[in-house]
């Protein structure tokens, strides 16, 4: 199986650099553009399915890609993004001021993170582990797009390259973006991490 990991076009909490989360916020204009590109650049592709978390901006990037394959899009929550709590909808500088500690432990020991009233990131990484086997238990010898989000995709990543979580800043996934993973047998290598040769280049989004 070829899955191609994508993350969602942007939305105005990403232009603003505000926590996301399980906020489910839409596209914006420049995210639009993002998909059409993304998706345009897919046509050539066998897809056979596609798969999406259930919050609208992951859909609406999915449905774009569906829709060149003629194919309805398959929803499964455990692809959302990780629920940030207390942290959801606030600026990543109020964060940066007010969190520093918090931050501090997401960068040397994600495994232990804990955010008040959120979800720990080992719990986002159990669940899209949960996804990925029953997309390659059902689709073994096909392409398969999953749209889904920065974090939970990320988490997926530390699993499948090995290095933990406590790789978790290896990865820098931008809006739009394809990161391709081959399955064979039970051999499963990344081969392809945060392509955006398909967009055209925007001011850059800020990062958390």
């Amino acid at each position: 199986m070829n899955l191609i990991l994508i993350r969602h076009g942007e939305t105005d909490w990403n232009r603003t650099g505000r926590c996301q989360g399980v906020a489910d916020i839409v596209l914006n204009q420049n995210g639009r553009n993002q998909v059409r590109q993304l998706a345009d650049s897919l046509k050539g592709y066998d897809i056979s399915a596609v798969y999406s978390s259930d919050l609208k901006r992951a859909y609406e990037t999915a449905r774009a890609i569906a829709e060149h394959h003629d194919l309805d899009v398959y929803v499964d929550e455990d692809l959302r993004e990780m629920n940030q709590g207390d942290f959801e909808g606030l600026s990543f500088d109020v964060i940066r001021e007010n969190y520093s500690h918090i931050l501090k432990q997401w960068r040397e020991s994600p495994e232990t993170l804990v955010l008040a009233e959120g979800e720990p990131p080992t719990q986002v990484q159990e669940r899209v582990w949960r996804a990925f086997e029953k997309v390659r238990n059902r689709h073994r010898g096909q392409t398969v797009a999953v749209v889904s989000h920065n974090l939970t995709i990320t988490t997926l990543l530390c699993k499948i390259t090995g290095v933990g979580l406590r790789g978790f800043r290896n990865f820098n996934l931008q809006a739009a973006c394809k990161s391709v993973v081959v399955c064979s047998g039970d051999d499963i290598r990344l081969e392809v991490v945060n392509d955006v040769s398909h967009l055209t280049p925007v001011e850059a989004v800020p990062s958390f």
